[in-house]
C-alpha cells in the first residue's frame, strides 16, 4: 500500500504526573502494518502502571523505533508513520490560529496563538480541541510533545490512557491462588488448603559441578524502581512503631458462617475485607492517622475518603493498589474489589488509579511468615499495618483465671510518621481497630 503521504513521528507522551520513562512491554504492530486512528500500537509501564498506547492517526507504520523490553524517555519517537497528504489531523503542518472564544464560553475554551508562550495559552489544532471538549478534557493538564509546545492529538490520547488504562483481565484462577500476595488468605498452616506450587520447567537441573554462580544484574523497572524511590523518600520519615496481638476467635467463627454465603454470590471472602472495613471505621476515629503532611511541612492534611492499600507482591514488583471510599463499602464490595485488585496485579494490568491516592496501607507479611515487623509508611500516607501470621497459642481465658485455653492470636505491627501522628494516637487507634476484629459484631453498628 503505497500513500505517498507525509512522514509523521509517534512519540512517547507523558502518562501520567512525574513519568520521565517507560519500558515497552510489548508491540501491537510491525513495520509496514496499516493502521486507524485509535488503534493499538504498543504496551507501555511506567513505575506507576501498565498502559496500552493507541494511534492518533492513520496510515503505514513505516518504522518501529525500539524492541521490546527497551526503555523509553518521554518525547522518543515510538514509531514513525506514513500518513495521507489529507490527514484531517495534521499538527505539524500550519494552521490558521482559532477564532477568539466568546466571552460565555467555557472556561477550556482556550485561545491558540504560534509565538506567544504565556503559561495561559494552548497551542494545538481544532481538531485536538474537538476531541479534548469530547472527553471533557482541560487541555492544561496534557504534557505536549509537539513543535514549539503543540499539543497533538498523541498526546491527548496518551493523557486518557493514563486515566483509562486497559481495565483489569479475567486470568485463571491458578495464577490468582498461585500468586504470593499480602491479601491472601491467612488462616492456620493446620487449616490452610495446600497450594501446588508453581509448575516448573521438566529440565533436570544441571549436575551442582556444572552450575555457574556468576552474578547478575537485574534493572530497576516498573513497580521496582517505584519500590526504589518510595522507600528511598520513607527512610527519611522519622517513625514511631507500635505492636499488638488480637485474638481472632470471633471473626474466624463469623467468617465460617458467612464464606459460603449464597448472597456472596461467588466472592472469595478472607480475612482481609473485614482488616480493610475495621482500618476505615478506626480511621474515622482517629483522621489523625489517615493524613498526608504537606511537601513544605507547614500544613497536615486529614483525607476524608478512606483509600485503604494493600501491599501485593506480583513477578513484577511490588504495588500496592487502593480500595477507594472503604468507609461507604460493605464487607462484600470490599472483597470484591479486592479481587479484582489481586487479579489485575497478578496480570500486571492495574490501572493508574489503582495505584493513585492510598491514605493508608495494610501489608499481610503474615502469608511469608513472621509475627511482628517495623513497616515503613507509603508515602504521602502517615501510617501503615503490618499484619503477622495467624498462630494458635495457649492463653489464660481471662486476667484472673488460672483455665488455659487454645486461642487464635493475629500479631500487628504499626509503624507512623510521628510529625504527624503521635505514639498515643497511634496506639488509641490501634486498640479501635483490635476492637473490631476481636468483636465483629460491632460492625453491625456501622450499617447503613
Amino acid at each position: 500500500m503505497a500513500l505517498a503521504g507525509k512522514m509523521k513521528p509517534f512519540p512517547l507522551a507523558q502518562t501520567g504526573e512525574g513519568i520521565k520513562e517507560c519500558e515497552l512491554v510489548q508491540w501491537f504492530v510491525s513495520e509496514g502494518d496499516s493502521i486507524e486512528a485509535f488503534d493499538r500500537i504498543c504496551e507501555i509501564q511506567s513505575d506507576k502502571a501498565t498502559v496500552e498506547i493507541t494511534s492518533s492517526m492513520s496510515g503505514i507504520v513505516r518504522k518501529v523505533h525500539f524492541e521490546e523490553g527497551a526503555v523509553v524517555q518521554v518525547g522518543e519517537t515510538l514509531v514513525t508513520i506514513e500518513t495521507s497528504d489529507d490527514d484531517e489531523d495534521d499538527d505539524d503542518g500550519a494552521e490558521p490560529a482559532a477564532p477568539a472564544a466568546p466571552a460565555a464560553a467555557a472556561s477550556d475554551e482556550w485561545t491558540e496563538a504560534d509565538e506567544d508562550d504565556s503559561p495561559h495559552k494552548i497551542l494545538t489544532s481544532p481538531a485536538v480541541r474537538a476531541l479534548a471538549r469530547e472527553h471533557q478534557l482541560d487541555l492544561r493538564r496534557v504534557v505536549a510533545t509537539g513543535p514549539k509546545g503543540r499539543v497533538t492529538k498523541g498526546d491527548v490520547m496518551a493523557y486518557l490512557d493514563s486515566l483509562q488504562a486497559s481495565g483489569p483481565t479475567t486470568v485463571a484462577a491458578e495464577v490468582t491462588e498461585g500468586l504470593r500476595t499480602t491479601e491472601a488468605e491467612n488462616i492456620p498452616a493446620q487449616s490452610r488448603p495446600q497450594m501446588t506450587p508453581a509448575p516448573v520447567s521438566p529440565q533436570a537441573p544441571p549436575p551442582a559441578a556444572a552450575r555457574t554462580h556468576e552474578s547478575t544484574t537485574v534493572p530497576l523497572r516498573g513497580y521496582r524502581k517505584a519500590m526504589v524511590k518510595s522507600m528511598s523518600v520513607a527512610a527519611t520519615i522519622p517513625h514511631f512503631h507500635f505492636c499488638e496481638e488480637v485474638q481472632m476467635d470471633g471473626l474466624i467463627q463469623m467468617r465460617e458462617i458467612l464464606r459460603s454465603d449464597p448472597a456472596l454470590a461467588g466472592i472469595k471472602l478472607t480475612y482481609m475485607p473485614f482488616f480493610i472495613k475495621a482500618a476505615a471505621l478506626a480511621l474515622a476515629e482517629f483522621p489523625s492517622v489517615n493524613a498526608s503532611l504537606a511537601a513544605d511541612q507547614s500544613a497536615v492534611t486529614q483525607h476524608g475518603a478512606k483509600n485503604i492499600g494493600v501491599a501485593v507482591a506480583t513477578p513484577h514488583g511490588l504495588a500496592v493498589p487502593n480500595i477507594k471510599n472503604v468507609e461507604q463499602k460493605s464487607i462484600p464490595e470490599i472483597a470484591s474489589e479486592l479481587n479484582r485488585l489481586q487479579a489485575a496485579a497478578a496480570s500486571n494490568q492495574l490501572r493508574p488509579e489503582d495505584i493513585k491516592g492510598g491514605t493508608f496501607t495494610l501489608s499481610n507479611i503474615g502469608t511469608v511468615g513472621g509475627t511482628y515487623a517495623t513497616p515503613l509508611v507509603n508515602p504521602p500516607e502517615s501510617a501503615i499495618m503490618a499484619l503477622g501470621k495467624l498462630q494458635r497459642v495457649p492463653r489464660f481465658e481471662g486476667p484472673s483465671s488460672m483455665t488455659v485455653r487454645a486461642t487464635s492470636i493475629l500479631n500487628i505491627s504499626l509503624g507512623a510518621d510521628h510529625r504527624v501522628v503521635d505514639g498515643a494516637t497511634l496506639a488509641g487507634f490501634a486498640q479501635a481497630w483490635k476492637r473490631y476484629v476481636e468483636q465483629p459484631g460491632r460492625f453491625l453498628l456501622e450499617l447503613r
